[in-house]
């Protein structure tokens, strides 16, 4: 029978972690890998757009929002259309 949480030690602990973080990252890449490589491209497009922005507009040593592009805007705005469509997200076209 496995230990239980309260009665590990502090390195069991961060063991025990550390292997349910592992375990996690890989589920997660077995389910990634499920999706087509054009819906994986549109998932990695939206967060590298959305990561550029946010990081640009959040921070100031980084601009501020004053700083971020219309042509990073217009390109998250291609991201996420293209995720849409793979997804099938327009709530519109549901009846």
């Amino acid at each position: 029978m496995p230990k239980k949480i309260e009665n590990m030690t502090t390195e069991e602990r961060f063991a025990y972690y550390a292997k349910q973080r592992d375990k996690e990252r890989s589920e997660r890449a077995v389910k990634i890998n499920q999706l087509s490589y054009a819906q994986r491209r549109a998932v990695v497009d939206v967060y590298k757009w959305l990561d550029e922005i946010l990081d640009t507009a959040l921070y100031p040593d980084m601009g501020g929002i004053t700083s971020v592009t219309a042509h990073s805007l217009q390109e998250l705005s291609y991201a996420k259309d293209k995720l849409q469509h793979e997804f099938n997200l327009d709530v519109r076209e549901q009846g």
